[in-house]
């Protein structure tokens, strides 16, 4: 994940302030409940990556831990609910320009557009806005 003034000012960038609904997920995800915590955010909570949880759609879901294309399928499929313009922001491993870009398929075929990509150190942090109508049909 990006360093933490880095972090504070990407969530700034997506409208997640400090009083947003934040859900961490994964297993970094208590770690980063605190630093958020820390930082002054007043609702964050942790839910595990196949807990949808009893809670409304958050305005923002960190996933806390290096997803793969398996593991985001599951995250999407089970995990916490992002509510319709809410952001969803997931760290995977680079992929070689040659393999396509599952992840943005994925996540498109979830109802997510990206809107921030961050490449460095063999990761990328995509930052995805969900949309209204994918929602709907998902609710």
């Amino acid at each position: 994940m990006p360093h933490s003034s880095s972090l504070i000012d990407l969530l700034e960038e997506v409208e997640v302030h400090k009083s947003s609904l934040i859900r961490v997920t994964g297993p970094s995800g208590l770690p980063a409940v605190l630093w958020l915590c820390r930082h002054g955010y007043e609702q964050v909570g942790y839910l595990r990556a196949d807990q949808r949880g009893p809670h409304e759609p958050a305005d923002a879901v960190l996933v806390a831990h290096t997803c793969d294309e398996a593991g985001l399928t599951r995250v999407l499929a089970a995990g916490p609910l992002v509510r319709a313009g809410g952001v969803l922001i997931v760290q995977t491993q680079q992929i070689a320009a040659n393999d396509g870009d599952p992840i943005r398929d994925r996540l498109e075929q979830a109802g997510y557009e990206i809107v921030r990509r961050l490449v460095g150190c063999r990761r990328e942090v995509h930052v995805a806005l969900r949309r209204a109508s994918a929602f709907q049909k998902a609710a």
